[in-house]
């Protein structure tokens, strides 16, 4: 207030020569004086408030500014980092923390988890995740004796067969199926002459293909039939022990085909270890002496014993890729199973990743 000392003289001179003039402006001058007071403790009540608080709190109150990133942190805080997803062809150089999946437990009687003494039991365990091309609607995988991955795709229009480089898992070649077939399910085998082929069945056609997996050309078209009235084709593998095919239709039933003469041998129910059957079979694998089986809309693959039909391992994959996670990227169902010998490959219908798991059942 450099200006009341001055002001004050020019009031008391004004008082004398015009009284009227000076009592107003003196009351005006208690008024500025007031409201100047006024302001003065209220800052002082403010700052001492903001100081107290900060210590109370252990927190520098000069830092109060950047409570918004404070907060944001904290709102992170416990969430793993994103990492990015290897494109098609691309190696991944982050390292991938995995830590957290495949840790679905097996359960123990009366279907309650294990507990410590018995220990709980991983059903799997992810070691890899690599690049796909999400526009596939996969129906078939299949890893050949040549080393490289082949792959069958649906959709009337967009189904397509395909070989995929196993180490870069870029679509080396890709031809496009007739736009009259809904692709379906295909596998890689030996034929009786020594010969490399894959063999492919689509959905409701009762049609089927042979193919050179090296050119993928078209060597011969066969006709089948599953279960009436519907005689669908839904999965197919090879079990190069007993040289047959083991192929599905969406029932309850495996259908076990002569690997020379395409014909059926026989049939059989599949049930679930609590003796209930089971239908909904869709992509097929052989592992391990079992037939291991997507079922249609479910993240759960059940390996079943071909002679009995007896599910033996029944695995949980839900925490693999998340329902939620899928319907936010717009990817469907797990659906594709390629035994790597070593690893495990799964993928799904126009997911944009493959998974490496090891199995641990």
């Amino acid at each position: 207030l450099p200006t009341i000392g001055p002001q004050l003289k020019t009031m008391v001179f004004v008082s004398a020569v015009a009284p009227d003039q000076g009592r107003e402006r003196l009351r005006k001058f208690r008024l500025v004086c007031f409201v100047c007071a006024a302001f003065s403790l209220i800052a002082a009540a403010v700052t001492a408030f903001v100081v107290l608080k900060g210590k109370d709190q252990g927190t520098n109150p000069m830092a109060l500014s950047k409570g918004s990133d404070n907060e944001k942190n904290a709102d992170n805080a416990g969430e793993e980092e994103e990492i990015p997803l290897p494109m098609i062809g691309q190696s991944n150089d982050v390292p991938l923390d995995f830590s957290g999946e495949g840790t679905n437990e097996a359960e123990g009687e009366g279907g309650e988890p294990e507990g410590e003494a018995g220990g709980s039991t991983k059903q799997y365990e992810v070691l890899d995740m690599v690049g796909h091309d999400k526009t596939s609607f996969t129906q078939g995988l299949s890893y050949g004796s040549d080393g490289f991955l082949y792959e069958t795709t649906g959709l009337n229009g967009k189904s397509k067969i395909r070989r995929i480089n196993p180490t870069t898992f870029e679509v080396e070649l890709s031809r496009d199926i007739s736009s009259q077939y809904f692709g379906e399910g295909s596998t890689f085998y030996t034929d009786k002459d020594g010969n490399d082929r894959i063999i492919h069945i689509t959905w409701k056609s009762q049609t089927g293909f042979i193919y050179d997996p090296t050119t993928l050309e078209q060597l011969s078209l066969f006709t089948y039939t599953t279960t009436t009235p519907k005689n669908q084709g839904w999965g197919i593998t090879y079990d190069d022990n007993n040289q047959e095919f083991i192929v599905s239709d969406g029932s309850q039933y495996l259908y076990f085909w002569d690997r020379d003469t395409l014909a059926e041998k026989r049939r059989i129910t599949v049930t679930r270890s609590d003796g209930t059957e089971q239908d909904e079979l869709n992509e097929l694998e052989m592992i391990d002496g079992l037939v291991c089986c997507n079922i249609w809309y479910s993240d759960e693959i059940i390996c079943v014993n071909p002679q009995t039909g007896i599910s033996e391992k029944e695995i949980d994959f839900s925490d693999l890729w998340s329902k939620e996670e899928r319907e936010s990227a717009g990817a469907d169902v797990l659906n594709g199973i390629a035994n790597g010998g070593d690893h495990i490959l799964l993928t799904g219908k126009l997911w944009d990743r493959m998974y490496k798991v090891k199995l641990l059942v």
